[in-house]
This record gives C-alpha cells, structure tokens and sequence, in this order.
C-alpha cells in the first residue's frame, strides 16, 4: 500500500516520511521527539474535546430533566442515540482509514462536532437535541476510532504502554477543565450555552488536526480491500483473545460509563447537590486519574500491560460498588476518587495491549470493531441503567456495573496473552 513508516518503528504504517539520512543523530532524534510530542498533544486534544463533551451530559442531567420536561429513563435515550450513531462511525472511518490514513478522518470528524455542537445549542425539546446528540455521535465515533489507530501506528509496542497513557489523559482531564466549566456555564447561563462552548473548542482543534502529519493518499479503495476488510472483521470475531477484547470493550465502557451517567441524578436527589458541585466532583474523580494515567503507563511497559489492567479492574469493581452506600462527605469522595484510580490505570495499558492484538494493516478495522462494541455497550448498558434505576435505585445501577468491570479482569486472566515486545 505504499505507507511512509514511522523511523523508530518499523512493524507499523508511520504518519511522517522517513527523515533524511543527512540529518546528524543527535538533531534527527530531537525532531522525532518533538513529532513525537505533537502527536501526542493533538491525539490528546482530539480525545479530549469528544470526552469533555460527552462526560458533561451526566452533570448536565438534572437540568436537561426540569427543563425538556421528560423522566429519567427519557434522559437515557441521548446516551443511547449517541451511542448507536458513534459505533456507525467507528464501523464506516476505521476501516476506511486503514487505506486513506487517519489524519483527514479526524479531521472532517472535529469539523462535524463543531457543527453538531452548535445545532444542540439551537434545540428546544428531546427530539431535537437527541437527533443532535446523535450526530454528535458520528464525529466522536470518528475521533476516538481514529486516534487510536493513529497512536497505534505511531508508537512500538514496547514504548506504547506510556504514550498512549500520557494520550489517555484526556479521559481524566476532561472531568478536570471540561465538566466544571460546562457545568458552571450551564448553572448560570443555562444548559444550552454549554454547546456553544464546545462547538467553538470543537474549531480550535479543527485547526490544530490540520497540522497532523500528512499520510500519502491512495487514489482507491479497491474492492478486495473490502471484501478483506469482512474477512478480517469475521476473523477478529472467531479468534479467541480478540473476541475477548470485543467484549472487553463492550464492558469496560458500558459498566463505567453507567456508573458514571446517572451519578449527578443520584447526587442531585439524594443530597440536593447542585449542578456546580456536581461538575465539582467529576473535577476530584479527574485530578486524581490525571496523576494515575501516565504512571499505569509506565508502570505497564515494566510489568506488563495485562498485569496493571487487572490491577486497576479490580480496584474499580471494589469501588463502584460501595458508593451508593456512604453518606455525603469525605468517604464518599475517596472512595469515588479510588474508583478514578483504577478507571484511569487500567486505561492506557489496556488501549495499548488491545492494538497490538492484530497486524498493522488491520489495526483501524479492529479499533473500528472495538469501538462499536464500545458504544453498543454503553447505549444498551446506559438504557438498561435507566430502567433499573427507575426500578431499584442506583445501588442497583451500581452493583451491575461492578458485576461487568469484575469481568473484565476475568476475562484478561483467562483469554489474553501478553504480547512480546517487538513481536
């Protein structure tokens, strides 16, 4: 296919031509480096803006509830649409961008949720903001689909644990800077404002993805590339470890992000906390994963990205399911920030152990597979959360959370070997 290979690794298709031989050693390492830090800068940006969002709508929630006048269960559909339309995404650019690169995919994906963004700002009832929240959907499903293939294709296996942990970030970063601010604009300007913000950043990163390196174009898709694109989708479906990981995805972000979806209603209800304080404690959650990050990363290219994705497993089941049963004070916000602990170590390594489940030439069509399992599992875990609920109370949401974040860390022992580096 006529891919430029990254100079630092040569097993996977690269983002940048190969440097200059007449560059000197010492100068050719300090531009890989600073691409390098480019790279992840702009993957992180990217990851950010879709995360920010989307996290924003759990703390936004009482609002959305009094003001389109709908219950609970009605709340759970934007998750559920927005879920549907990301997985149709990341099924269509992931293997599309396996031939034609990531770059122009994340970017087209930015310029689509600026204007999704501004439309959810225009709405006035749940039909419409759903339709937008859908759309929404279809860029972040693009977005998060393809950066990681791109930090995938960038960075070896070896050193991947903590670039991909440093990229991973923004998944806890988000609750820092996104959610207080959405949070803080929607309690004094209303919720709708919230978007604006959001679709002006969703420009600003458009911006920057346009400096991303540039890939080298191929004129056509052919159809054998297509017909082998089934082929391998049919594949990762039949093979035991990517199977596993298939489901992994479905319950790493089903149980969290269920968790996570209903807890501002819970908090909001069951100890009149308002909406700031609310963005507030996703802010905690954040500064403590924000630490935890890029040190699982690290951690994980010394002990083994299998090992340190149990570890963070298991002390996240732990916590999940005590939280709905503490008072509101200290206890709860420690152990909801132990619970961040473990979401935020277990990230990179476990991004980092499933691209290199597959050949490079097939990572976008199984990071594409991946995320549809994805948000299949958070739209139908999200739905299923609604109605247990309305039903059970959030110790109910809870404990089957825990139940599915327990799994995953089966899963791991029983199904996935540790690749070698280098491999």
């Amino acid at each position: 296919m006529g891919e430029c290979r990254n100079p630092r690794n040569n097993t996977s298709p690269a983002l940048m031509p190969q440097l200059p031989s007449t560059i000197p050693d010492d100068s050719q390492r300090t531009v890989r480096r600073s691409r390098d830090a480019f790279v992840i800068l702009n993957l992180f940006l990217l990851l950010f803006l879709g995360l920010a969002d989307n996290q924003t709508i759990p703390a936004l929630l009482p609002l959305l509830v009094k003001s389109l006048g709908i219950n609970i269960e009605q709340a759970g559909l934007l998750a559920v649409f927005y879920s549907l339309s990301a997985a149709a995404a990341a099924m269509v650019t992931g293997p599309l961008s396996d031939h034609f690169g990531r770059r122009r995919f994340l970017v087209a994906g930015a310029g689509l949720f600026a204007v999704a963004s501004w439309f959810a700002s225009r709405t006035h009832g749940l039909t419409e903001l759903t339709v937008a929240r859908a759309v929404t959907g279809l860029a972040a499903g693009t977005i998060s689909t393809c950066s990681i293939a791109m930090a995938g294709d960038w960075f070896p296996y070896q050193v991947r644990g903590r670039a991909i942990g440093l990229i991973s970030v923004a998944y806890f970063a988000a609750p820092i800077l996104g959610v207080p601010i959405g949070a803080e604009v929607a309690q004094h300007f209303g919720w709708r404002r919230t978007f604006v913000i959001f679709g002006a950043f969703a420009l600003a990163v458009t911006a920057a993805s346009l400096m991303l390196p540039r890939e080298e174009p191929k004129r056509a898709l052919p159809i054998g590339r297509l017909r082998q694109t089934l082929r391998s989708c049919r594949t990762f479906l039949r093979r035991r470890d990517t199977a596993a990981g298939l489901v992994i995805a479905f319950l790493v972000s089903g149980g969290l992000y269920t968790f996570i979806y209903y807890i501002g209603q819970w908090l909001s209800v069951a100890f009149d906390v308002n909406t700031r304080t609310i963005g507030e404690v996703f802010m905690l959650g954040g500064v403590v994963a924000v630490g935890s990050a890029p040190l699982g990363g690290f951690l994980s290219d010394r002990w083994g990205k299998r090992s340190v994705s149990i570890g963070g497993d298991l002390v996240l089941a732990f916590s999940v399911a005590l939280v709905p049963y503490l008072p509101w004070g200290v206890s709860l916000l420690v152990v909801f920030g132990t619970a961040s602990l473990g979401a935020a170590f277990r990230q990179g390594p476990l991004t980092a152990l499933m691209t290199e489940l597959v050949p490079s030439e097939e990572r976008g069509a199984f990071v594409a597979l991946r995320n549809v399992f994805s948000q299949v599992g958070i739209g139908t875990m999200v739905f299923a959360g609604g109605v247990l609920y309305q039903w059970r109370g959030y110790g109910a949401v809870t404990a089957l959370c825990a139940v599915m974040t327990a799994l995953v860390a089966l899963l791991l022992v029983t199904h996935i070997v540790e690749p070698r580096a280098g491999q």
